[in-house]
This record gives structure tokens, sequence and C-alpha cells, in this order.
């Protein structure tokens, strides 16, 4: 795991960055998560691999959450899995999410509103 972790109160919003996937997803997801460095200059992509489905989770800092739909994922039922992942941990450390269209997870952590978006992959990142 990384320096930072994505519960504590970190001084600045990269530190939450890095930790959301170095700490949360990689204590989450385990073997399943893993960090890729894009080979084609896109950045850093946090994968979950799960049923032989590849997910990109992307944590954004935002000004508002989202309204709370209730809403599954349209014909996906382990993207469904994900976020009910996700949001089950967050409500263990008494962070109440908002989901919206099934691959939006809102919440308010310490000093920031963050938006969580799940994005299935037709094939690994390069």
């Amino acid at each position: 795991m990384g320096k930072f972790k994505f519960f504590d109160k970190n001084e600045n919003l990269i530190e939450y960055i890095w930790a959301f996937g170095g700490d949360f997803l990689k204590e989450l997801f385990k073997e399943q998560y893993q960090c890729k460095y894009s080979m084609a200059g896109d950045g850093i992509y946090d994968l979950v691999t799960i049923d032989n489905k590849i997910y990109s989770i992307e944590i954004k800092k935002v000004a508002t959450l989202l309204a709370n739909d209730g809403k599954k994922a349209y014909r996906d039922a382990t993207k469904d899995l994900v976020v009910e992942k996700i949001v089950n941990k967050l409500k263990e450390h008494n962070i109440e999410p908002t989901i919206n269209s099934g691959k939006f997870i809102c919440f308010k952590h310490n000093d920031y509103t963050f938006k969580i978006e799940i994005i299935k992959k037709a094939a690994m990142p390069a």
C-alpha cells in the first residue's frame, strides 16, 4: 500500500487521488485490482478485473453531489457488484454516497466532494 490512506485526513487533493487506488481500491478488491501506467500517454488507470470483465475506476473532485436516482447498470450485474462493494466500504466509514446512472458514486469526505466513475473497458488499456 502507498504512503497515503484514503480515509485519513490528507493535506491536499492529490493525496486523496493517490490513496484512492493504492489504498482504497487495493484493499477492497485485493488481487483483482491493478494500477496500470498507459504506454500511449493516456495517464494512469485504476483497474478492477472481475468475471473476465475490466473496469476502469476514476475519482475526481466535483462541486456538487449527483442525485441518487436508484438506477442500476444497464445489463451489467458485475458493474452493479463493483458499485455495491465501493458503496458498502464508504458506508463502513460513515460516508453516505449517492449513486447515479448505475456508474457514478458521489460523496463528501473531509473537505472535498468526490465523484467516482466506473467504466467498462473492452480490452486492457495500452
